[in-house]
């Protein structure tokens, strides 16, 4: 009954809001404003606007010439909804799903338009962040904290023509903040049920010669236990991580930038047994897992030809160590380490007001080691060649083309096509995309013991069609996207050779629908839905950890005393199939409401309070793993 109220919502607001349109249609449409390619403002050498956009080609480039389904997420939501985790701002995000195996801190899996969770890149400003001592190269959005990000982009559908292997069903791109103005220090902190409290401090500061910022935070939680307490399990498996970020740079002259970012995590979480073939975990006293990273890049940029020649040059290193303090090493590894280094090269050249060219080349260096595997490396060299062209004042386009070359796995060739059309009568426009994109195979999927050496990338195929348009004198933004994707060569446990194969096919389309709508002036009102289905080609059945429906509404409200900022979010996940210990079951449909406040106490104070889940809804994400009830949390910031 309570996914219905939703639904409805949906069925009512979207024709109420036509009609309102209507009604108002004695006023002419105002036709958008004429855009061209122009000169970007480079990054990080200057601010990033709010109209730009920072992933899609690797530079600031304006959201009105960009075809690409994009989401932003920026520091104010983050800081008003008191997400101190990447998982918190990604939760209910237009094409996005997760599942976490228990409580805060526990390992969590991140579905982009019903791709796997390996098919999704992460970025914290250019440095890939995907572990190479993983089973599959896939991202834990467990470990990292929203410290220091100015805002996180969300890039739908396949992108390995910039961003190469692990770009298959889309790229989470992390901008921390870049300094400026007068330096400011913001202080922090916050506890509440389940013995959470965290405690962050962020300085930071600029000018035109150089900027700066620094932040440090803690985060501890008891949580809930990760094995579900309907079986049993009543021990609580604790959470802590502590965090240390910057980004320094300086505008040198001769137009060189010099820019160096970094992030340091160390974080510990207790877990529990699974038992190969049980069919949900146990609790385990003892056990847990620790994790240590440090991630830095070093950036140098130079502007020239009168500004419209971009050279920039960078090197990143990413390093893991993981730790299982509960397993024993004669047949399962206990200790993993993992380390990449990328240097890449990228020229950005404005050929004229209507024409922007980039071309870039990549190479990178993947090492991975265990207590029971020595030593394992591949490299890569890419290639990659895009242009962004104006055809018309109010069309434009972006063609690319990659080139990746590894030195296990072979070769894999991807390209890419968008087109964003501004109509001319009224302020709206089409958007469309199909591109292609791959994953190399993980260490541990062709050189740990068990693998296939032998493996060549997963690869797919993916297109995408979207009509955008402003209602109600543009307080209100409605988009429609369909969505396809096609997966190949997927790599899965091959019974008959008792190896890992590329023999998987899987398919997944579905319909996005983002709806943003100023109701009043103190007053806005954001909603999504996401229609998936998901295909495994071979077996006829559904991925597993999908859901097909998923929807999202914010309601935020400022009181008039312009102090105190109130806010709700009403979140649904649809039934979707699991498999515990071999058996496949479904799970049940979950719908879960927040709510959040903040309140200026004077000119440096101010107080914040949330709610999650206040309805106490019992739930699962995973089958047999614990979540948390409804929790409560109060803190206060400083800014000066």
């Amino acid at each position: 009954m309570k996914y219905c109220i939703l639904l409805t919502f949906f069925s009512l607001i979207i024709p109420t809001a036509l009609t309102i349109a209507q009604e108002s249609g004695e006023t002419p449409a105002e036709v958008p404003e004429t855009v061209v390619i122009g000169r970007p403002e480079p990054f990080p050498r200057n601010p990033l606007s709010n109209s730009s956009l920072l992933t899609p080609g690797a530079q600031a480039t304006s959201s009105k010439t960009t075809g690409a389904s994009l989401e932003v997420i920026t520091a104010k939501e983050i800081q008003k909804q008191g997400a101190t985790n990447l998982l918190d701002a990604l939760r209910n995000r237009t094409g996005i799903s997760t599942s976490q195996n228990g409580g805060t801190g526990s390992m969590t899996s991140l579905f982009l338009r019903g791709s796997n969770s390996a098919h999704t890149k992460v970025l914290i400003d250019g440095i890939p962040m995907n572990d190479p001592s993983g089973p599959s190269r896939a991202f834990n959005f467990a470990n990292l904290t929203t410290d220091n990000i100015e805002r996180i982009e969300i890039l739908r559908g396949p992108q390995s023509v910039i961003y190469g292997s692990d770009a298959i069903g889309g790229v989470i791109n992390i901008i921390t903040k870049r300094g400026q103005g007068d330096g400011e220090l913001n202080f922090s902190s916050y506890g509440g049920s389940l013995g959470t409290h965290y405690e962050g401090m962020q300085y930071s500061g600029g000018d035109e010669k150089s900027y700066y910022a620094i932040a440090g935070s803690y985060f501890a939680t008891d949580s809930v236990s990760q094995a579900a307490a309907r079986f049993g399990n009543n021990e609580t498996d604790g959470f802590d991580i502590g965090t240390i970020s910057g980004r320094f740079g300086w505008n040198l002259e001769n137009d060189i930038n010099l820019d160096y970012v970094f992030r340091i995590t160390n974080a510990e979480v207790e877990i529990d047994n699974w038992d190969f073939g049980a069919p949900n975990p146990v609790d385990n006293l003892n056990r847990s897992n620790i994790s240590d990273n440090f991630a830095n890049r070093v950036q140098l940029s130079k502007l020239a030809m009168d500004g419209r020649l971009e050279h920039k040059a960078a090197f990143s290193l990413t390093s893991y160590e993981r730790q299982d303090t509960n397993v024993p090493n004669t047949f399962w590894a206990s200790i993993y380490n993992g380390e990449t280094r990328l240097f890449d090269y990228q020229a950005n050249y404005v050929w004229n007001d209507n024409n922007l060219i980039t071309a870039g080349v990549s190479y990178q260096d993947e090492e991975a080691s265990s207590d029971l595997q020595s030593l394992v490396n591949q490299t890569s060299t890419g290639v990659f060649l895009e242009d962004r062209i104006t055809l018309k004042n109010n069309w434009h386009a972006t063609a690319g083309v990659r080139w990746d070359e590894f030195s296990r796995a072979g070769e894999a060739n991807t390209y890419r096509f968008s087109t964003i059309y501004h109509l001319e009568n009224k302020p709206a426009h089409l958007h469309a995309a199909l591109g292609t994109g791959f994953r190399a195979p993980a260490l541990a999927e062709n050189l740990f013991a068990f693998g296939n050496p032998n493996l060549a990338p997963e690869t797919s195929k993916g297109w995408e069609l979207g009509y955008t348009t402003e209602l109600n004198d543009g307080s209100m933004m409605l988009d429609a996207t369909y969505f396809r994707n096609d997966f190949q060569n997927l790599i899965v446990w091959n019974p008959t050779l008792f190896v890992l194969d590329n023999v998987g096919l899987a398919q997944s389309s579905g319909v996005e629908v983002t709806l943003g709508w100023q109701l009043s002036e103190r007053t806005m009102l954001n909603a999504n839905y996401t229609y998936t289905r998901t295909q495994n080609i071979e077996t006829g059945e559904e991925l597993l950890r999908r859901p097909k429906h998923r929807s999202m509404i914010n309601l935020d409200h400022a009181l008039e005393n312009e102090k105190t900022n109130l806010g709700l979010t009403l979140a649904y996940t649809g039934s979707r199939l699991d498999n515990p210990g071999g058996s496949t079951t479904e799970l049940a449909h979950f719908m879960l409401l927040n709510i959040y406040m903040t309140h200026k106490l004077n000119d440096r104070w101010t107080a914040y309070f949330r709610a999650n889940n206040i309805t106490d809804q019992d739930y699962e994400e995973l089958f047999g793993y614990g979540t948390p009830g409804a929790t409560f949390y109060g803190g206060l910031s400083l800014q000066r």
